[in-house]
């Protein structure tokens, strides 16, 4: 019996372990202006047929949480366009709603080189009443704010 145990003990603790070691980083923009907001991202590209790098989806800007585990909702496909030939989304934001562009498996921060290579979006744009905004390349990644290790966010105001 306690070599029974013993073996349930070290299994428990091996799968404690493994489930400690990764967690999701999601890029979020946020509409915190009182108008709809036009967000284009464009995908770098990537060998094969184009698909973004999460079905966009989309909550209120309120329930949105630092702990991550978000309850998204996907977006219908009458709320974006895919431009496949210049590998864009194209979705509308409303106001107070928050947009995941992407997600990533254990994020270490935008100052780390691996992170900013696996980085999928190449530009992103925020067009509304206030203007456009427009990020390129490595300005893309580091235009959302870190709010936790399992959140970051782009928000339009």
């Amino acid at each position: 019996m306690p070599r029974r145990c013993l073996f349930l003990v070290a299994l428990l603790l091996f799968a404690a372990g493994l489930s400690g070691c990764s967690y999701l980083t999601d890029f979020v923009v946020v509409n915190d202006s009182g108008a709809p907001v036009e967000v284009r991202y464009q995908i770098k590209n990537y060998p094969g047929t184009f698909s973004p790098p999460v079905a966009p989806a989309s909550m209120s800007a309120s329930e949105l949480k630092s702990k991550g585990n978000q309850q998204w909702t996907t977006i219908t496909s009458s709320r974006f366009q895919l431009d496949e030939a210049n590998r864009t989304v194209i979705v509308q934001l409303s106001p107070q709603e928050a947009l995941l562009v992407t997600r990533m498996h254990n994020y270490a921060g935008h100052d780390n080189p691996a992170d900013a290579q696996e980085f999928p979006i190449q530009q992103i744009s925020l067009s509304g009443v206030h203007g456009e905004t427009k990020f390129v390349g490595e300005q893309a990644r580091r235009s959302f704010t870190e709010i936790s290790s399992a959140l970051y966010t782009l928000t339009y105001k």
